[in-house]
């Protein structure tokens, strides 16, 4: 055949048109020119890749919080307090509460109830050579509120260095301390007697009562020393491991 005879299956009259560059694809290459890849490497769509993008970022988002989980309970059971030792220690301090603690009365009028009747009768004794102290101690105690009873020497005839002694039975502890607090240095003594009277034994050391405010703030120390020795005793009786 000539060389310059056109084969059999072409156009003998047919134009010769230049090749467009992405006419023709070589063989193995596939997509456009956006997605084509090389003849070695595997042709990976674009929405397969979209959907691994976002498998990943929710892998990392679930991680994240899993660990922020895991951290929260971590400081909750390091700083949460202990189930043993200290609720007992709690409920020992409630334990050894006193009933009432927050309402003392006032010193001035406290002898009586508030039906008005007396709570106690306060007996004024003089253990010294004083002439007249019980009697001038009295009045002054009355004008506070208290119900006086017998003014006298002392009938135990003690003859008393301090300021004063109280003396009652020990179920009247807190009248006892009533009437202490109106004499700065009184001592309180507890004896048998059965009915709730009190004696105030006036001794050497007695200069004057004390004033109102200061025979409320001594009452309500006293008080407070009180009940801090009712918890001191209360306290090994909780039922904890000491």
């Amino acid at each position: 055949m000539d060389a310059n005879t056109p084969p059999e299956d072409q156009d003998p009259y047919a134009v010769a048109m230049p090749a467009s560059e992405h006419a023709v694809r070589p063989p193995g290459e596939i997509g456009g020119k956006r997605f084509r890849v090389g003849l070695d490497a595997p042709y990976v769509p674009f929405r397969n890749r979209t959907r691994r993008r976002r498998r990943t970022i929710g892998f990392v988002l679930s991680g994240l919080l899993i660990t922020g989980v895991g951290a929260y309970g971590l400081v909750n059971l390091v700083t949460a307090p202990s189930s043993g030792t200290d609720a007992c220690k709690a409920g020992s301090v409630r334990a050894a509460d006193p009933p009432s603690t927050a309402a003392t009365p006032p010193v001035s009028g406290a002898a009586l109830s508030s039906d008005g009747t007396p709570k106690f009768t306060l007996n004024v004794y003089n253990s010294t050579d004083r002439r007249g102290l019980a009697a001038n101690t009295a009045n002054q105690l009355k004008l506070r509120g208290f119900v006086i009873g017998q003014v006298t020497n002392d009938p135990l005839k003690s003859k008393l260095a301090v300021s004063a002694q109280v003396r009652g039975a020990k179920s009247n502890l807190d009248e006892l301390r009533q009437v202490a607090a109106e004499v700065p240095g009184a001592q309180i003594r507890t004896d048998n007697r059965t009915d709730p009277s009190v004696d105030l034994v006036l001794g050497n050391g007695f200069a004057d009562l004390a004033s109102t405010e200061q025979a409320d703030a001594a009452l309500r120390a006293a008080v407070a020393m009180a009940n801090a020795s009712a918890h001191a005793e209360a306290a090994p009786d909780s039922g904890c491991a000491q």
